[in-house]
C-alpha cells in the first residue's frame, strides 16, 4: 500500500481516529527500538574503551576527562540556615522563599544561623 495514494477520504471519524491511535503506538513501540539499538551500541563502545557509558558522555564529574581538561568537582556545601520546619539554605544564590517570607515578617537572617 502506498501512504501517498490511500484515500482518507473513503473512512469515517471513528476509523481515521483508530488509524491514528495505531500509528502513534506503532512511532512509540519503533523509537523504543531503536533507543534500545543504540543504547547496546553505545555500552558497547564505552565497554571497547574500559570506560563507562557516563564517562564516553561526559557525565561523569570524576571522569579522567575532567581531570584532562582542568575541570575541578565541584563540592558540596554545607547548610549556613536552618529554620524549625527544617527548610536549609547554604547562603550561596538567591535567597529561598521560606527565608524571604520570614524576612518580610520581621525575623533576622542571623536568626536562623546554623551552630
Amino acid at each position: 500500500m502506498n501512504i501517498e495514494t490511500l484515500d482518507l477520504n473513503t473512512y469515517s471519524i471513528e476509523q481515521l481516529a483508530a488509524l491514528i491511535s495505531r500509528a502513534e503506538a506503532t512511532i512509540r513501540h519503533k523509537k523504543s527500538e531503536t533507543a534500545d539499538v543504540l543504547r547496546k551500541q553505545v555500552e558497547q563502545t564505552a565497554a571497547a574503551l574500559g570506560i563507562t557509558v557516563n564517562e564516553l558522555l561526559g557525565l561523569d564529574k570524576s571522569s579522567k576527562r575532567s581531570a584532562a581538561t582542568g575541570a575541578k568537582p565541584t563540592a558540596k556545601v554545607a547548610p549556613k540556615y536552618r529554620d524549625a520546619h527544617g527548610n536549609t539554605w547554604t547562603g550561596r544564590g538567591q535567597k529561598p522563599v521560606w527565608m524571604r517570607e520570614a524576612l518580610a515578617k520581621g525575623a533576622k537572617q542571623d536568626d536562623f544561623l546554623i551552630g
